[in-house]
């Protein structure tokens, strides 16, 4: 199957290649399915790994959601790809609790099963906040590892919570929303030094991501609500729809 791994990424090499791609390799990925797009400050310095891994290292844009729109753009409608985080360790199976085999088949089930969707997994490596089986329809999947059908009539607004605009674009439009419950991702996004989002200071963070939550539901009303955390921040979830 002709899917794409690309993976946004800045001021974190030795991450990348100690987690990201070391993941990847350990798991047979071809090397030139790999595209790593980098913030414009830190491009000369991953140009190091074109040469060493054979892996396509393009220059991008600042901020994960121009370099999500950037990406999108990059590449042909219709390409099914692989977004992925550049911190990601491990994938754990639920159902065994042991790191997932076979990823590559893993991928292309999850493509075959969409059809011109979206694809995800669950975002803690903790079996007992997940479950079992695959879910269809409105619900979360993150960024930090899904799969989608590329479709450049999406362009996402939001500076953070912009896995939740995808998801709705892709409902919005009939196609399938599908998380594999039963597959967990071992990352440290948020905690891990460096990365897209580094410039930004807590309160920052909370700020902008308050106002995309309020976006969000004032754009789409039937479709999420908001819950504020003790502290202030907003988090959004989706309604469960019939």
């Amino acid at each position: 199957m002709n899917y794409k791994i690309v993976i946004p990424s800045y001021n974190r090499l030795k991450t990348l290649q100690n987690k990201t791609l070391a993941f990847l390799f350990r798991n047979n990925i071809p090397h030139n399915q790999i595209y790593v797009f980098v913030h414009p400050d830190s491009y000369c310095d991953y140009l190091i790994l074109e040469s060493e891994y054979n892996i396509n290292i393009i220059k991008s844009v600042e901020g994960i959601r121009d370099s999500r729109n950037f990406i999108t753009d990059y590449f042909s409608e219709g390409q099914k790809l692989i977004s992925m985080d550049d911190d990601i360790s491990d994938l754990i199976d639920f159902r065994t609790n042991q790191s997932l085999e076979h990823l590559n088949d893993f991928i292309e089930e999850s493509f075959e099963m969409i059809q011109g969707g979206l694809w995800g997994v669950s975002a803690t490596d903790n079996r007992f906040f997940s479950r079992l089986n695959d879910k269809v329809g409105l619900q979360s999947i993150i960024g930090s590892f899904c799969g989608f059908t590329n479709t450049k009539q999406y362009k996402l607004k939001l500076r953070v919570m912009e896995d939740y605009e995808r998801v709705i674009y892709y409902y919005n439009d009939n196609r399938m929303i599908l998380k594999r419950s039963f597959i967990g991702i071992k990352t440290k996004y948020w905690t891990t030094a460096g990365g897209i989002q580094s410039n930004l200071s807590k309160d920052d963070r909370i700020t902008i991501q308050n106002e995309a939550a309020d976006y969000l539901l004032k754009t789409y009303p039937q479709l999420v609500y908001i819950r504020t955390r003790k502290n202030g921040l907003k988090d959004i979830r989706f309604r469960i729809l019939k």
